[in-house]
Protein backbone atom coordinates (compact mmCIF):
# COMPACT_ATOMS: atom_id res chain seq x y z
CA UNK A 1 0.00 0.00 0.00
CA UNK A 2 1.11 3.53 -1.14
CA UNK A 3 2.01 5.72 1.87
CA UNK A 4 2.78 9.32 0.85
CA UNK A 5 6.37 10.44 2.55
CA UNK A 6 4.39 13.47 4.19
CA UNK A 7 3.28 10.78 6.70
CA UNK A 8 6.80 10.15 7.45
CA UNK A 9 6.78 13.53 9.12
CA UNK A 10 3.53 15.15 9.93
CA UNK A 11 1.30 12.05 10.02
CA UNK A 12 -0.85 13.47 12.62
CA UNK A 13 -2.12 17.00 12.50
CA UNK A 14 -4.60 20.12 13.73
CA UNK A 15 -4.86 21.38 10.64
CA UNK A 16 -4.76 20.69 6.88
CA UNK A 17 -5.87 21.40 3.24
CA UNK A 18 -4.80 19.57 -0.24
CA UNK A 19 -5.57 20.87 -3.57
CA UNK A 20 -4.42 18.90 -6.88
CA UNK A 21 -4.52 19.45 -10.87
CA UNK A 22 -4.42 17.14 -14.10
CA UNK A 23 -1.81 18.13 -16.12
CA UNK A 24 -1.28 17.21 -20.34
CA UNK A 25 2.37 16.71 -19.75
CA UNK A 26 4.26 13.73 -18.73
CA UNK A 27 5.19 13.58 -15.03
CA UNK A 28 8.73 14.43 -16.11
CA UNK A 29 8.02 17.43 -17.46
CA UNK A 30 5.61 18.16 -14.61
CA UNK A 31 8.26 17.74 -12.14
CA UNK A 32 10.84 20.16 -13.58
CA UNK A 33 8.24 23.16 -14.01
CA UNK A 34 7.41 22.33 -10.04
CA UNK A 35 11.10 22.18 -9.59
CA UNK A 36 11.59 25.61 -11.03
CA UNK A 37 8.48 27.28 -9.83
CA UNK A 38 9.73 30.79 -8.23
CA UNK A 39 6.57 31.73 -6.10
CA UNK A 40 7.45 35.71 -6.16
CA UNK A 41 6.55 35.66 -9.73
CA UNK A 42 3.38 34.47 -8.70
CA UNK A 43 0.93 38.70 -8.92
CA UNK A 44 -1.10 36.94 -5.84
CA UNK A 45 1.55 35.58 -3.99
CA UNK A 46 3.18 39.15 -4.59
CA UNK A 47 0.40 40.73 -3.54
CA UNK A 48 -0.97 38.99 -0.75
CA UNK A 49 2.66 39.28 0.85
CA UNK A 50 2.68 42.98 0.01
CA UNK A 51 -0.65 42.82 2.52
CA UNK A 52 0.81 40.91 4.91
CA UNK A 53 4.07 42.63 5.17
CA UNK A 54 3.02 45.86 4.77
CA UNK A 55 5.99 46.25 2.28
CA UNK A 56 6.45 46.03 -1.46
CA UNK A 57 8.43 42.49 -1.81
CA UNK A 58 11.32 43.17 -3.84
CA UNK A 59 12.34 42.35 -7.10
CA UNK A 60 15.15 39.95 -7.20
CA UNK A 61 16.41 37.06 -9.43
CA UNK A 62 16.22 33.86 -7.46
CA UNK A 63 18.77 30.33 -8.16
CA UNK A 64 17.16 27.91 -10.27
CA UNK A 65 17.58 25.49 -7.51
CA UNK A 66 14.98 25.09 -4.81
CA UNK A 67 17.12 23.90 -1.80
CA UNK A 68 19.50 27.13 -2.71
CA UNK A 69 16.01 29.48 -3.06
CA UNK A 70 14.60 27.95 0.26
CA UNK A 71 17.85 28.53 2.35
CA UNK A 72 17.09 31.65 4.61
CA UNK A 73 14.04 31.60 4.89
CA UNK A 74 13.04 29.14 7.26
CA UNK A 75 11.89 26.64 5.10
CA UNK A 76 13.55 23.33 4.54
CA UNK A 77 13.59 19.98 2.18
CA UNK A 78 11.95 16.96 4.27
CA UNK A 79 12.47 14.66 1.62
CA UNK A 80 12.49 14.17 -2.23
CA UNK A 81 11.79 11.34 -4.43
CA UNK A 82 12.75 12.49 -7.59
CA UNK A 83 9.93 12.77 -10.53
CA UNK A 84 7.17 11.95 -7.81
CA UNK A 85 7.23 13.53 -4.67
CA UNK A 86 9.17 16.50 -2.31
CA UNK A 87 8.16 17.15 1.40
CA UNK A 88 8.90 20.99 2.64
CA UNK A 89 8.86 21.97 6.65
CA UNK A 90 8.52 25.01 8.39
CA UNK A 91 7.89 26.26 11.84
CA UNK A 92 7.41 29.05 13.22
CA UNK A 93 4.25 31.15 15.12
CA UNK A 94 2.81 32.06 11.82
CA UNK A 95 0.00 34.51 13.10
CA UNK A 96 2.35 36.89 13.63
CA UNK A 97 1.99 39.95 11.57
CA UNK A 98 6.20 39.16 10.71
CA UNK A 99 6.08 35.06 10.19
CA UNK A 100 7.09 34.32 12.98
CA UNK A 101 9.16 31.60 10.93
CA UNK A 102 12.29 29.95 12.85
CA UNK A 103 14.81 30.95 10.41
CA UNK A 104 17.98 28.77 11.85
CA UNK A 105 15.65 25.97 11.52
CA UNK A 106 17.00 22.79 9.82
CA UNK A 107 15.63 19.34 8.35
CA UNK A 108 16.76 17.61 11.10
CA UNK A 109 15.10 19.99 13.59
CA UNK A 110 11.67 18.85 11.99
CA UNK A 111 10.82 15.64 13.61
CA UNK A 112 11.37 16.32 17.41
CA UNK A 113 10.27 19.97 17.25
CA UNK A 114 7.62 20.24 19.54
CA UNK A 115 8.33 24.42 21.15
CA UNK A 116 5.02 25.32 23.25
CA UNK A 117 3.40 28.21 21.21
CA UNK A 118 4.61 27.58 17.82
CA UNK A 119 3.59 25.31 15.08
CA UNK A 120 4.71 23.37 12.55
CA UNK A 121 4.15 22.51 9.05
CA UNK A 122 4.94 20.22 6.47
CA UNK A 123 3.79 21.21 2.64
CA UNK A 124 3.48 17.75 0.37
CA UNK A 125 3.74 17.79 -3.45
CA UNK A 126 2.73 14.52 -5.27
CA UNK A 127 2.76 13.53 -8.84
CA UNK A 128 0.83 10.79 -10.34
CA UNK A 129 1.64 9.69 -13.40
CA UNK A 130 -1.89 8.55 -15.70
CA UNK A 131 -0.54 8.47 -18.53
CA UNK A 132 2.71 8.71 -20.47
CA UNK A 133 1.90 11.80 -21.55
CA UNK A 134 -0.66 13.03 -18.24
CA UNK A 135 -0.22 13.51 -14.89
CA UNK A 136 -1.97 14.88 -11.72
CA UNK A 137 -0.16 16.94 -9.64
CA UNK A 138 -1.10 17.39 -6.06
CA UNK A 139 -0.44 19.81 -2.82
CA UNK A 140 -1.01 19.32 0.86
CA UNK A 141 -0.16 21.35 3.67
CA UNK A 142 -0.77 20.15 7.26
CA UNK A 143 -0.06 21.71 10.46
CA UNK A 144 0.47 20.99 14.22
CA UNK A 145 -0.06 23.24 16.73
CA UNK A 146 1.74 22.96 20.06
CA UNK A 147 0.14 23.85 23.17
CA UNK A 148 -4.03 25.26 23.86
CA UNK A 149 -2.34 28.79 22.84
CA UNK A 150 -0.65 27.73 19.75
CA UNK A 151 -4.10 25.88 18.92
CA UNK A 152 -5.73 28.96 19.33
CA UNK A 153 -3.86 31.48 18.21
CA UNK A 154 -3.56 29.44 14.55
CA UNK A 155 -7.24 28.50 14.32
CA UNK A 156 -8.14 32.26 14.25
CA UNK A 157 -5.39 32.65 12.02
CA UNK A 158 -6.13 30.02 9.97
CA UNK A 159 -9.34 31.27 9.74
CA UNK A 160 -8.66 34.78 8.31
CA UNK A 161 -5.61 33.55 6.08
CA UNK A 162 -6.43 29.93 5.10
CA UNK A 163 -8.65 31.10 2.01
CA UNK A 164 -5.79 33.31 0.56
CA UNK A 165 -3.22 30.28 1.24
CA UNK A 166 -5.62 28.03 -0.41
CA UNK A 167 -6.06 30.58 -3.82
CA UNK A 168 -1.89 30.96 -3.91
CA UNK A 169 -1.76 27.10 -3.96
CA UNK A 170 -4.27 26.79 -6.59
CA UNK A 171 -1.72 29.60 -8.34
CA UNK A 172 0.47 27.79 -8.18
CA UNK A 173 -0.65 24.67 -9.51
CA UNK A 174 -2.14 26.50 -12.59
CA UNK A 175 1.37 28.16 -13.20
CA UNK A 176 3.29 24.47 -13.26
CA UNK A 177 0.54 22.98 -15.39
CA UNK A 178 0.73 26.12 -17.57
CA UNK A 179 4.39 25.71 -18.01
CA UNK A 180 4.72 21.84 -18.14
CA UNK A 181 1.83 21.87 -20.77
CA UNK A 182 3.46 24.91 -22.73
CA UNK A 183 7.08 23.38 -22.32
CA UNK A 184 5.38 19.94 -23.91
CA UNK A 185 3.65 20.83 -26.82
CA UNK A 186 6.70 23.15 -27.86
CA UNK A 187 8.71 20.09 -27.76
CA UNK A 188 6.04 18.13 -29.41
CA UNK A 189 5.99 20.43 -32.13
CA UNK A 190 9.64 19.36 -33.20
Amino acid sequence: MFVPRIDEFLADHDFSASYETRVNAPGPVVYERLLGLDLSELWLVRLLMTVRSGRRLPDRRVPADLCQRLQGTGFVMLAEDPGEELVVGVAGQFWRPDGGRCLDFTAGDFAGFSRPGYAKVAWHFMLRADSPKSAVLSTETRIKCFGQSALWKFRIYWSLVGPFSGLIRKAMLKQVKTEAESTFKAASQR
